[in-house]
């Protein structure tokens, strides 16, 4: 299941030249922190949903929805759903420069370093509190206690910068509680 999508990723896009990264709970799970998740979030420049799209189509899966910001796929007959944040393409520069190459279930793929992960999570809160409390405000706390992140010199100034004092008062009190 998960392994099909990780094998039409790592070896469809970037024969196209598409850069992606793997984000969403299997980057989480990556840094330390186990969640379940029921889809698999990747991050591409948005100038490429519409090849992407097709290459997606091509494997077997079809457009669910496209938004703005993000291009939703699945099969036919279920399975998980495949998101795809659309991104501009200096932020995606930005990311893949600091990125990771893993190898996950036999492929090879990357994904943002810890710190903008986190920061990407930060964003994500700030934009919409209500609905992305119960995923990443605990991802962000978790991620920060199991790699032994500084609270004031690697979590202030990500809110700083990409949320807000909100945001990260909410975070050290959930590192707090961790703890």
């Amino acid at each position: 299941m998960f392994e099909d999508i990780f094998k039409i990723i790592s070896e469809t896009l970037p024969e196209a030249g598409v850069g992606c990264l793997l984000i969403g709970g299997f980057a989480v799970n990556h840094y330390g922190y186990t969640r379940n998740t029921l889809d698999v979030d990747f991050m591409i420049v948005g100038t490429d949903a519409s090849a992407v799209g097709c290459m997606m189509h091509d494997a077997g899966f079809v457009n669910l929805d496209e938004r703005d910001n993000v291009l939703f796929c699945s099969r036919p007959e279920g399975g998980p759903r495949i998101d795809f944040l659309k991104v501009d393409e200096g932020t995606m520069q930005t990311l893949q420069g600091n990125a990771r190459a893993i190898t996950m279930y036999g492929c090879s793929l990357r994904l943002p370093c810890l710190h903008d992960l986190i920061a990407m999570k930060i964003f994500a809160l700030t934009q919409n509190t209500a609905r992305r409390m119960a995923k990443d405000l605990p991802d962000i706390a978790y991620l920060a206690v199991l790699n032994d992140l500084d609270l004031e010199s690697d979590l202030k100034p990500l809110c700083d910068r990409f949320g807000s004092l909100v945001v990260y008062k909410m975070i050290r009190d959930q590192m707090e509680a961790l703890q």
